[in-house]
């Protein structure tokens, strides 16, 4: 399927293959955004629109699911994505081939773009960007509401970002090594999501973890339902002065910052 005002390729590498659409023609710095569940749904697509809207070059695989469709089966497509071999970080704290490819398609995008570039995980690929964050390619990791299926139970559960222990010590060790900050974004109250799990990041990464939280307690002043998940997508409102788009503008500040001033220094 095409999408309207994207290109698309297919991109094959480590033994596995997927189509990618893009937005842009390369001239602005390159961000990898990572779908969600359940597939590629209008919200995401809209997300990448915005980004690209705002001067940057998004590209955008194709991982699972289907394309711009509303809803979607996410329990379905979870439960395909949780026996794949390819996609094993997202049900356990095991390595994902998937992120080898990833890894391979980030440096494309380097290659063509000229510069660094933003990994943007959503939602149970949100950890994703912490895996990609251990090459020099990736300059600003995002983790948008990390979750994984086995990380709402217990309380080591809840502080896990589902990575393996190798790869969350390769991505501090870099973070330290070059002064690579992190970027989270979480609503308060998100079970999927739980403050353990940015607390922890906090504990590893110390001030380079930059975590940014909205409140979606029962009344509070924005009528952010307590149910709220998706901060960039499903739950995201356009309007000044609300919290998802000052979210989203500490976001445009973290990507200048990383991927445009850092670039030009």
């Amino acid at each position: 399927m095409e999408l309207p005002g994207f290109t698309s390729f297919d991109f094959g590498a480590k033994g596995y293959r997927h189509k990618v659409y893009k937005k842009g023609d390369d001239s602005g710095p390159g961000i990898l955004l990572i779908q969600e569940l359940p597939g590629i749904q209008p919200e995401t697509i809209r997300f990448a629109e915005r980004l690209h809207n705002d001067g940057y070059t998004v590209y955008l695989p194709h991982l699972f699911g289907a394309v711009n469709v509303e809803g979607g089966q996410p329990l379905q497509n979870l439960a395909k994505v949780c026996v794949s071999f390819e996609f094993r970080l997202l049900a356990t704290k095991r390595k994902s081939p998937v992120t080898n490819w990833l890894r391979a398609l980030a440096a494309k995008m380097q290659t063509a773009t000229g510069g660094p570039v933003a990994a943007i995980g959503l939602c149970f690929t949100g950890s994703f960007a912490l895996a990609l964050m251990v090459d020099d390619t990736i300059a600003a990791p995002v983790l948008c509401e990390p979750g994984h299926v086995d990380g709402m139970f217990t309380k080591k559960q809840r502080a896990s970002s589902g990575v393996t222990d190798e790869e969350m010590a390769a991505a501090v060790a870099r973070s330290e090594k070059d002064d690579v900050p992190v970027m989270g974004f979480r609503f308060t109250h998100d079970v999927m999501c739980p403050k353990a799990r940015f607390d922890y990041l906090s504990d590893l990464f110390g001030e380079r973890f930059r975590r940014f939280e909205i409140d979606s307690s029962l009344f509070n002043e924005h009528k952010i339902p307590i149910a709220a998940h998706s901060v960039f997508t499903v739950h995201y409102v356009d309007e000044p002065d609300h919290p998802t788009r000052k979210a989203y503008e500490a976001l445009l500040e973290f990507l200048e910052e990383r991927l445009v001033t850092s670039a030009a220094s």
